[in-house]
């Protein structure tokens, strides 16, 4: 990959330490992605996980029928599964009021007690997004289990990472990237679809869970993720939002008892799973030598820093649903270069707003039947 293609890797963070929301992702990529779509001019692509109807929702919404009022052509791939949350969490509505089937909605309706109450109440509705579901120049893809979140704006520049379209993102631990140039949309495109492998010695790549044209899994990321774990030999600094794939769990400790330092950087409080993501983290501090930080604010991310010179980050969590049933897209960068040093940088920001924990006493504050059922609905995922 050219430098020239290098230098057009940044994160989109708030790097104003005194702002409300210290090094927040999602000011800076909803900027971004605005500022995109008014300068569009032949196609934007849209994958997204969450979209919720709140003030978010309705802003990149009236960018997007913006957008395709003037003519550029859109796709939206939405997942369907994400309905769970947007219908069960914050204000309970999806920006796309698609109905789903009976099923779907008793399996949510069941759930909806297991999670936190975050109920907030607001005045946004459906209009906007039934007018951009009917709009004649915007192409509208429902999938299910796909995780993934990116934007492509005229095949030139590529936005993807951790945050959905929601409100709540304001605040939280995340990561998204925009990249720019010809070759890095053409490997994009390529990775995406599978018509080129994965190849770990480049400097720069996509890592996909995708599914072939026959519904085949063709899951990629658990296995790289193994790989690197068992090559460190230094260092695996770990900042994830939802763990739990005992495979990944069991690699970790082994890195950590042969010597590797291992650090995560954990929620004190996740929105969702928090039984699951405890019980493993609380078996992993017992099990080896690792350092757990907690932080207050809720901690959306997903990477992993390896030997301080290989990262990777994206869409994929390290529990059972990201790994081994839904379509992720993450990214992987070698080397001493712009992006990483940015990276550390946020890494040590973060840690040094949080807190380390003494004891596996701090860790124990789960119900192991809950976290059960939630390994459980992530192996079933009926969604």
């Amino acid at each position: 990959m050219s430098s020239e293609a290098t230098e057009s890797i940044r994160l989109l963070h708030d790097e104003n330490l005194a702002c409300d929301h210290p090094q927040d992702a999602a000011a800076a990529t909803f900027d971004a992605v605005c500022r995109h779509l008014d300068a569009a001019r032949k196609c934007v692509d849209i994958h997204m996980y969450v979209w919720r109807s709140d003030a978010v929702g309705n802003r990149i919404g009236e960018a997007v029928l913006s957008a395709a009022d003037r003519g550029v052509r859109i796709r939206i791939i939405k997942d369907i599964g994400a309905f769970m949350y947007e219908r069960i969490e914050m204000n309970r509505k999806s920006f796309f009021n698609k109905d789903i089937p009976w099923l779907k909605r008793q399996t949510q309706r069941l759930l909806a007690p297991t999670f936190p109450d975050t109920y907030v109440e607001d005045e946004y509705g459906f209009a906007l997004g039934e007018r951009i579901m009917n709009h004649p120049g915007i192409e509208m893809e429902w999938v299910n289990k796909t995780h993934t979140k990116y934007y492509l704006f005229d095949e030139q520049t590529l936005v993807t990472g951790s945050v959905n379209i929601e409100d709540r993102h304001s605040g939280y631990f995340d990561y998204m990237v925009e990249l720019k140039g010809a070759e890095l949309i053409a490997r994009f495109r390529d990775r995406l679809s599978g018509d080129q492998p994965y190849d770990s010695t480049r400097p720069f790549d996509y890592l996909c869970n995708r599914h072939g044209s026959n519904g085949e899994k063709h899951f990629e990321i658990k296995d790289e993720l193994l790989r690197l774990l068992a090559e460190a030999r230094r260092s695996v600094y770990i900042e994830m939002a939802y763990i739990g794939d005992e495979d990944l769990t069991h690699a970790i400790i082994q890195a950590a008892r042969r010597g590797v330092k291992v650090t995560f950087l954990f929620s004190a409080e996740s929105n969702i799973g928090h039984d699951i993501n405890f019980k493993t983290i609380h078996a992993i501090y017992r099990a080896a030598p690792v350092e757990v930080y907690l932080s207050d604010r809720m901690l959306h991310s997903k990477l992993m820093l390896f030997d301080d010179e290989t990262v990777t980050l994206g869409s994929c969590n390290l529990s059972v649903f990201s790994l081994q049933q839904a379509v992720e897209l993450n990214l992987v960068m070698h080397g001493q270069n712009g992006l990483i040093r940015s990276v550390k940088d946020v890494i040590a920001q973060r840690l040094a707003m949080s807190r380390p924990v003494a004891s596996a006493v701090e860790l124990s504050g789960f119900n192991p039947l809950v976290a059960s059922l939630q390994q459980l609905h992530q192996k079933w995922n009926p969604n």
